[in-house]
């Protein structure tokens, strides 16, 4: 199971507010074909085969069947720049070092 930022939550929610954006869209990250790099795109809906996790009632995500493998254990964090860009990246959670 992956987890989310609030950083990334946050900025679900911003992108799904615009305007002209349906109510309940999410985003979708989905493979892009035949590479190992992920796309991020709004969605009105979740596709078949997509796992839903509502990250908050007002930020949903999408993930693919074939990009579960590589969220899995992930957090998924986003990054904002000056200009209000958002880049969203997967980062693996630091080692447990109870012991």
């Amino acid at each position: 199971m992956f987890t989310v930022s609030e950083n990334a939550i946050n900025a679900i929610r911003q992108i799904v507010a615009r305007p002209g954006v349906p109510q309940g869209a999410g985003l979708r990250i989905a493979t892009n074909d035949g590479q190992v790099s992920l796309h991020v795109a709004v969605a009105p809906t979740s596709e078949p085969g997509n796992t839903v996790f509502q990250a908050a009632s007002d930020a949903a995500l999408f993930i693919a069947g074939d990009a579960e493998e590589c969220v899995d254990d992930k957090i998924i964090d986003a990054l904002i720049d000056d200009n209000g860009r958002v880049q969203f990246v997967l980062v693996s959670p630091a080692p447990d070092r109870r012991s």
